[in-house]
């Protein structure tokens, strides 16, 4: 897979770029007119981290938004404030969570650690680049 420059001119990258950060209320929604859901903290969160916007992402809007969603005496995430927690959302919650505060370095591609990335290139006979 190559990398977003010989894939992705600029005009285009930055007309993305665009459309991602549109898609930031105080949480993320998946297109336009529609709810700020859960998952897309992530979705959108890398999708940004990927095109260089990250800097662009209200953190602490985000992470406010979350604990909106988040159930407190079960545990995990739910699609939206006052709903049922269930496992996607849980995971794509503390997957965004992780993205877009940066603490937990997280590869926005593959949704998994660096570390576990950089170990996996290491064993590798195909070297992957994602950069």
């Amino acid at each position: 897979m190559g990398t977003f420059d010989e894939v992705m001119c600029e005009e285009r990258r930055q007309r993305v770029l665009s459309w991602c950060l549109r898609r930031q209320e105080t949480g993320f929604n998946g297109r336009p007119n529609k709810p700020k859901d859960t998952c897309y903290s992530f979705w959108v969160g890398s999708c940004l981290k990927l095109l260089g916007g990250q800097d662009f992402i209200n953190k602490e809007g985000n992470f406010a938004f979350l604990m909106t969603t988040q159930d407190r005496y079960m545990g995990g995430f739910s699609k939206w404030e006052g709903y049922l927690p269930d496992p996607l959302h849980s995971y794509f919650g503390l997957s965004g969570l992780y993205v877009v505060s940066g603490e937990v370095d997280i590869h926005p591609a593959l949704n998994i650690s660096m570390r576990a990335f950089r170990d996996y290139q290491s064993r590798c006979d195909v070297p992957i680049s994602w950069d």
